[in-house]
């Protein structure tokens, strides 16, 4: 039986071991950071071409052919199968882990195109810690409680890198304004066409720039919103139709492998689409539903939304 802790770097390094390309990411990585305390869950992006091995590698476990004798089941989280062509269209898989008799149930989700992440852009990371930068930018969610998170996080990489890339996450007025006041002016061309609100640094007083800030916050998270929606929707047709047939209880007690193999042959049967996002439209749309969503709830005029407002292919890459 092991801790959260514990079970992370057991479960780190035998991915390590079988040339699995990956990084922890999100509340995990956070800890090694030094910004959390503790998490029940693990975040992993994982290369999808590795994905048949991290599936060999669960069935070896569960099946005590390595000396481990694991329990690992799918868990009851809307999410696709653990297979490339799901997480190569932005697919999450969450699994359950017990690697004990009293093992707690550990929690694990599983990312091949994390959102909110350039493709490729992850495997940049060194070690198999994801990097600041990337924990920011998968923390830009709606939830309240990421976003003095991502601060934090770039606050760490300008203290001890002056990282400019951390000016792309900073909401911290006083730092931002520092920060800011460094660079060069090709600098800030470069930085300002990722986020535009860093041209409202010299013109806005800090109240002004504080109600810009709450905007684009709430830009990150209401495109967010949208675009876990089109997930959810996609999921819940499918298994409607699954469970009309022949679903019963899922997750079920069978062995990892057959749940496996069910749920693949599930989602080609019952028409979960491995990538949603595959018409261009459809981002755009997203984008738009996200947008009108905010200025509704912040009250913002369409100048102000668009002095704020990231470029789609960053904020919906």
């Amino acid at each position: 039986m092991s801790s959260a802790l514990e079970f992370y770097y057991l479960f780190r390094d035998a991915m390590a071991e079988r040339g699995i390309r990956f990084v922890l990411t999100s509340g995990m990585a956070c800890v090694e950071y030094g910004l959390q305390q503790n998490t029940k869950d693990t975040d992993w992006i994982v290369d999808p071409e590795d994905l048949d091995k991290l599936v060999a590698m669960l069935c070896e476990f569960e099946r005590g052919l390595s000396g481990k004798n694991w329990r690992i089941s799918y868990r009851n989280l809307f999410g696709a199968p653990l297979d490339a062509k799901f997480h190569l269209g932005g697919w999450t898989t969450h699994l359950a882990i017990w690697d004990g008799a009293e093992s707690p149930e550990h929690h694990l989700d599983f990312f091949g195109r994390p959102p909110r992440i350039i493709p490729g852009t992850w495997q940049k990371s060194t070690g198999l810690l994801a990097s600041r930068d990337i924990v920011a930018r998968m923390k830009k969610t709606d939830r309240s409680k990421d976003w003095p998170i991502v601060n934090a996080l770039a606050a760490q990489d300008w203290f001890a890198e002056r990282s400019t890339d951390s000016l792309l996450h900073l909401t911290e007025i006083q730092l931002l304004r520092e920060a800011w006041g460094s660079l060069d002016n090709s600098q800030r061309q470069k930085l300002s066409s990722e986020r535009p609100l860093l041209n409202l640094l010299d013109s806005q007083d800090d109240l002004r720039l504080e109600r810009s800030l709450l905007l684009e916050r709430a830009l990150w998270g209401n495109v967010n919103r949208e675009r876990y929606l089109n997930y959810q929707s996609n999921w819940k047709s499918f298994y409607r139709s699954w469970q009309q047939d022949e679903v019963g209880t899922w997750p079920s007690s069978q062995p990892f492998a057959v749940q496996h193999k069910r749920v693949l042959e599930a989602s080609a049967k019952h028409g979960l689409t491995p990538q949603p996002f595959a018409e261009k439209s459809l981002r755009q749309e997203i984008f738009e539903r996200g947008k009108e969503r905010t200025k509704s709830l912040i009250h913002a005029s369409e100048e102000e939304l668009q002095s704020v407002a990231m470029p789609i292919e960053i904020i919906l890459p």
